[in-house]
């Protein structure tokens, strides 16, 4: 008798994404998820350092601007366009401490001394500094723009002497004294016997501590010319 075997039937397994038809651990899910959040992240990364940068310079262009319009009110002043005493304040401004002295008087001719000025008379003035011995005491810290201009002449000029000068602005701070602006020229250099004429500016922006003074020296003091005021004055005012 025949027999008939049939044949076994198919078995069809479905698969889940990620899982193993071994029965061994699941596949890691996809990666494309995590790809995205990380470039997300990335870019958030970027934009917040752009907005950073763009914060950082706008405030640079505005501190620079704000020095500019000093420095160019300082040249003003300089060129004699107006007097020192018409630097005022509107009425809704706090005045920022500044001084402006004039007058240089020579008392010693020693070059470890330093000039002494005329703080309040002409157009000299004083506003939250104080002026001590030839020196102006800082009374609030901060940025300063500190200026220095001689007008220098000598007759006859003596050519067997030294013929270079120094302008120094100091600062005294805690009993100690460096040099902050320094200017060293030669006088006397034109080869007319009888007389000299010249001039030495110094100017910088520095920051000064409550309590530090500032001083100006010259190494020869007898070619300073203390007179017109307009031609020979100290002074600072906060940026």
């Amino acid at each position: 008798m025949d027999r008939y075997v049939s044949a076994p039937m198919s078995v069809f397994t479905v698969v889940e994404p990620g899982q193993s038809t071994t029965g061994g651990p699941s596949l890691p899910p996809p990666a494309k998820k995590r790809v995205l959040t990380g470039s997300l992240l990335l870019q958030l990364i970027l934009l917040l350092f752009a907005v950073l940068a763009l914060c950082g310079a706008t405030s640079q262009v505005y501190y620079l601007w704000k020095v500019q319009s000093s420095l160019v009110a300082t040249q003003d002043m300089i060129n004699m366009r107006f007097d020192a005493q018409k630097m005022t304040f509107t009425s809704d401004t706090a005045p920022l401490p500044s001084a402006h002295v004039t007058g240089v008087q020579v008392t010693e001719n020693s070059p470890s001394t330093h000039l002494e000025w005329e703080p309040t008379t002409g157009q000299a003035f004083l506003r939250d500094v104080i002026y001590r011995d030839g020196a102006l005491l800082c009374t609030k810290s901060g940025l300063y723009f500190v200026y220095s201009k001689l007008r220098l002449g000598i007759a006859p000029c003596n050519m067997s002497q030294s013929l270079f000068y120094t302008h120094v602005v100091h600062k005294r701070t805690s009993n100690k004294v460096v040099p902050l602006l320094e200017n060293r020229r030669q006088f006397c250099d034109d080869g007319d016997p009888r007389q000299w004429r010249g001039s030495s500016f110094l100017g910088s922006i520095i920051y000064l501590e409550q309590g530090e003074e500032i001083f100006v020296n010259v190494s020869h003091k007898e070619i300073v010319r203390g007179v017109p005021e307009t031609a020979t004055f100290f002074g600072l005012f906060m940026l």
